[in-house]
């Protein structure tokens, strides 16, 4: 009898610091999501260098050479074919380039895709701002710009000093967009 309610007590007791071990890990996690977006060392020019420094191709085979985007607030989409929310996005971001084009922003896509599918999507769903085939690099430089889920749609600002302002995971709401561009035009 006595061991029932030892071993009673003792379950209790890994359930609750479970439960808070669970709280501090999720309070880590949030602080760190502030930290990526804050300005700092994570998300100066010597993180967003990875960006300008890279070279990739349009859908027509020329290359990009995204170091000609320095200066410019530049909002940087990375996306594949096969994923619905990265689809229902763009047009959105091609509304948001023509109001904000004035402002010195500007949009690029990435394709984490194979050029010959993403030269077949851009042709039956046309946008406003460069695609850029990306494909196994364009995954390794969303990785390195902070991309710690692998994941698309992830989406990224850096500012005319060269600091990323955001990242986003995710669909980004047109709301949330701008208000995000407002402070990284500032």
């Amino acid at each position: 009898m006595m061991t029932s309610v030892f071993t009673s007590g003792m379950s209790r007791a890994r359930c609750w610091l479970t439960l808070v071990v669970a709280f501090v890990a999720f309070g880590l996690l949030s602080g760190c999501d502030k930290i990526n977006n804050s300005r700092n060392v994570l998300n100066g020019p010597q993180v967003s260098a990875k960006f300008f420094d890279a070279k990739f191709t349009d859908v027509q085979g020329k290359i990009v050479d995204l170091s000609t985007l320095r200066g410019k607030t530049v909002v940087v989409n990375f996306w594949s074919t096969w994923c619905p929310p990265c689809v229902e996005e763009m047009p959105m971001f091609s509304e948001v380039q023509r109001q904000w084009k004035d402002k010195d922003v500007v949009f690029v896509g990435i394709a984490a895709d194979q050029a010959g599918n993403v030269k077949t999507f851009i042709e039956k769903t046309p946008v406003n701002y460069p695609i850029i085939v990306g494909e196994q690099a364009g995954f390794e430089l969303s990785r390195a710009l902070g991309n710690r889920y692998d994941a698309v749609p992830f989406t990224l600002i850096i500012d005319r000093q060269e600091s990323i302002v955001n990242r986003h995971f995710g669909v980004y709401a047109r709301k949330d967009l701008e208000t995000d561009l407002g402070k990284a035009v500032k």
